[in-house]
């Protein structure tokens, strides 16, 4: 023990390398998967609470059964069903709407509401809550509408009912789930109806209507698990009509597009977590290259030891064992000490404590192996490090690792380009298309050691007329000894290519986010009308901070069996054809995308028949121009022209959306949403994008990026180290020749700076590459 003790103290320096590369790799991997749990668990709950009010919940609509409470209680056992194992809650609603008669002649509607909620969501401005059935409170601008005061009343046209105003009331949050996005919260007015109007629980059960009847299905918490099993509760929810309502005699309907948020926060997550193996592999890749690097310049410092243990008959197998136990010892230490760190600052996850497993392990084979190797071989004179072409031996030993790289990342990329997504269709990862940013850097930067030898040994053939030795032996050296520079140009090549990716990031970021909002607002606001425009975009256009509204018509048409998207708008909007000849006849011209070229086989002239909705004949559009992109449909399949080109082929369809360009975009949002009397969907990039979870990227890019950067740099320095023993005889042959040792010192600092140069350089350029290839599409999964 304390002859293993004073051997390891002779190498302690090296030995607490060890521990700080352990340290540093279980830090980095089990950190960036503790950060980003909890980073991506935070941004995909933004996502579904800055999503549309419709878009946060499912809802189950029925007309009310005879036997109420039967009925309520056979839905919420099938929700039950449907959602057992998530955390949602379960509100119901009743609704009615019916006539109302404020004076002689002057029908209206109504819409009464009988929600226990509403005292949660809103505030009384004046008066009390309905605590008797003949009362209702209504919301502000209803009651100004009516010109209604406190103890006002109003009287139902059917039975002649009447109702006294009792209060009257502000929501607190017009957009909560828990209104339906009905705009009459706001407005007063949906669609003719007055309301709502909130009754007395269980006062709509005294009037003749049957009420409507609403089971909301709310989310409680949106932990990374939960998405998933809210997917699958959604779809077996399908199935409640059938368990409830056998004969169809309630309508019941499931309405709510919860699914869609659902599937834009699982998409989020899985390009965000498959973007993110990146770093934790350079990593895991650098730090294995450090640890046998490390291992391998003590065992070969070790070498005489060796050699002398062995000939005074100690076995291998006892030097295998202490080599392995103090690699264990000093690499358990260094994990130790990670794993304290990460329960200081984050938590200890599945994922750092596999890391420090693994690390030590391997540090352990890695011990034996070399130490076996040196005492068992330590007569053997390793000639060929000394022949002149020892580089290009060393050349087709690098190409092998180099091509398994490459083409594992082709393979990953062609899967990317082909699918455009690394997210299936039904929401989970496309593993090969995930990796891709990874291998390919791995595989470039595998290139950047391969290349460097034939490139010193040109530069050397090319300068080889040159007087003196400067610019030629450290050339020669390169090229002539890659295999002892190789690893060292390998480290330092990744960890630059990784900063450089993490550089990249916020750039690629951004353009995914502009591409994303092109696609699916076509501006910075969107207003969707299914009722026509309550808002001009003339009115619009006034208001502050808007910029530019226009009125555009969005409607699906058929072509053959597919569904494809028609929008119609001014030409500064959208990429409109030119003029038409004066022989192209009826046909509309039309600019479409490279999608719909290729689903159809069109090109410019070509003639296609489709069906649009509300009008009766075909509708023959003529291909004038083919984009990669439209406004409001992105890449998918599009068809775009001018409304005047629409009327004179006979398609008289008014305007059903508002794009508009402002610099208070929630400002305008409100404001759209006080004028509305319709349904209406008000989007803005918080309604669509995937930001919140994919900007976490580029920051766990960057904490990966130091720690690669610094393994990187102990990698590379140990590398060279190790290069240097091998070289120990060169300072005596160059020094017979008349070299001076400062001579000497220049030129090894000379190619030493070359070397890093060169990786740096390289690995920088690749990681750029990398990030302008792969990060746009990975990121632009909100589109």
């Amino acid at each position: 023990m304390t002859f293993a003790a004073r051997r390891a103290a002779d190498h302690v320096g090296r030995l607490s390398l060890l521990a700080l590369v352990v340290t540093l790799v279980v830090v980095g991997i089990g950190g960036i998967d503790a950060f980003a749990d909890r980073m991506l668990t935070t941004g995909a709950s933004r996502i579904l609470t800055d999503a549309e009010p419709s878009a946060r919940t499912a809802r189950v609509v029925a007309v009310e059964a005879p036997d109420a409470a039967a009925q309520d209680t056979a839905v919420r056992d099938a929700i039950d069903t449907s959602f057992s194992g998530t955390d949602v809650t379960v509100s119901r609603q009743a609704e009615v709407e019916t006539g109302l008669r404020l004076q002689a002649d002057q029908p209206l509607s109504i819409r009464l509401l009988d929600d226990a909620r509403v005292p949660t969501l809103a505030a009384l401005t004046d008066g009390e809550w309905p605590h008797s059935p003949n009362q209702i409170a209504l919301p502000d601008a209803a009651a100004e509408r009516l010109s209604l005061d406190i103890g006002d009343t109003v009287t139902l046209e059917r039975d002649g009912t009447v109702l006294t105003l009792v209060g009257i009331w502000a929501a607190d949050d017009p957009i909560d789930p828990a209104w339906h996005g009905d705009p009459s919260v706001i407005s007063g007015e949906n669609k003719g109806a007055i309301g709502p109007a909130v009754v007395a629980e269980g006062a709509l059960q005294n009037l003749p209507s049957t009420p409507t009847i609403t089971w909301e299905i709310a989310p409680v918490v949106t932990q990374l698990a939960d998405i998933p099993a809210l997917q699958n509760a959604l779809t077996t929810l399908r199935g409640l009509r059938d368990a409830v309502d056998p004969q169809r005699q309630r309508n019941i309907r499931i309405l709510g597009e919860l699914g869609d948020t659902l599937q834009r926060q699982s998409a989020a997550v899985t390009a965000t977590q498959g973007l993110l193996v990146a770093p934790q592999v350079i990593i895991g890749l650098l730090g294995a290259l450090v640890l046998g690097i490390v291992l391998a310049t003590l065992t070969m410092a070790r070498g005489e030891e060796l050699a002398l243990l062995r000939a005074r008959g100690a076995s291998g197998r006892r030097l295998a064992g202490g080599a392995a136990v103090e690699a264990v010892i000093f690499t358990a230490a260094g994990g130790l000490l990670a794993l304290a760190i990460l329960a200081l600052v984050v938590e200890i996850t599945t994922a750092a404590l596999l890391t420090a497993a693994g690390a030590i392990a391997f540090a352990a084979a890695a011990a034996v192996t070399l130490t076996v190797r040196r005492a068992v071989r330590a007569d053997i004179v390793r000639s060929e490090d000394l022949r002149s072409d020892a580089g290009v031996r060393t050349l087709p030993t690098l190409l092998v690792p180099a091509g398994i790289a490459v083409g594992l990342a082709a393979l990953s990329t062609w899967q990317l380009f082909a699918t455009g997504t690394v997210v299936r269709e039904d929401g989970t990862s496309e593993p090969l298309a995930a990796a891709a940013p990874a291998l390919l850097l791995v595989a470039a930067c595998a290139l950047v050691p391969v290349v460097a030898g034939p490139l010193a040994a040109l530069f050397d053939r090319l300068l080889r007329r040159a007087r003196g030795i400067a610019p030629i032996l450290p050339l020669r050296q390169i090229s002539r000894r890659m295999g002892s520079v190789a690893i060292a140009i390998l480290a330092l090549a990744l960890a630059s290519s990784s900063v450089a990716l993490a550089i990249a990031a916020p750039a690629a970021a951004d353009s995914a986010e502009q591409h994303t909002r092109t696609a699916l607002l076509g501006g910075d606001v969107r207003m969707v009308a299914g009722d026509g425009l309550d808002t001009t975009g003339a009115v619009a256009a006034t208001w502050d901070g808007v910029s530019e509204a226009d009125e555009m018509l969005r409607t699906p048409l058929k072509v053959a069996s597919d569904a494809v998207v028609l929008v119609a708008g001014p030409a500064d909007v959208l990429p409109l054809p030119d003029a038409a000849p004066e022989d192209s006849g009826r046909a509309v011209r039309a600019v479409v995308t490279q999608s719909f070229a290729d689903r159809f086989g069109a090109e410019e002239g070509t003639v296609f028949s489709t069906s649009v909705r509300s009008v009766a004949a075909p509708v023959a559009f003529e291909v004038a121009g083919i984009v990669g992109t439209l406004p409001g449909v992105g890449d998918g399949f599009g068809v775009a022209t001018s409304p005047e080109a629409l009327h004179a082929a006979g398609v008289d369809l008014a305007a059903n959306e508002l794009w508009l360009r402002t610099s208070t975009p929630e400002a305008t949002a409100a404001q759209l949403r006080a004028d509305a009397t319709h349904p209406v969907s008000i989007l803005t990039a918080a309604q669509v994008s995937a930001a919140p979870v994919t900007s976490t990227a580029p920051v766990l890019l960057s904490a990966g990026a130091l720690v690669a950067a610094a393994l990187g740099v102990i990698g590379f320095f140990a590398a060279l180290s190790a290069a240097a023993r091998a070289r120990r005889n060169e300072p005596l042959v160059l020094r017979a020749l008349g070299m001076r040792p400062s001579r000497q010192r220049t030129l090894r600092a000379g190619e030493t700076v070359g070397v890093a140069i060169y990786a740096v350089l390289a690995g920088a350029a690749l990681g750029v590459a990398v990030a302008l290839a792969v990060l746009p599409i990975i990121l632009a999964v909100g589109s």
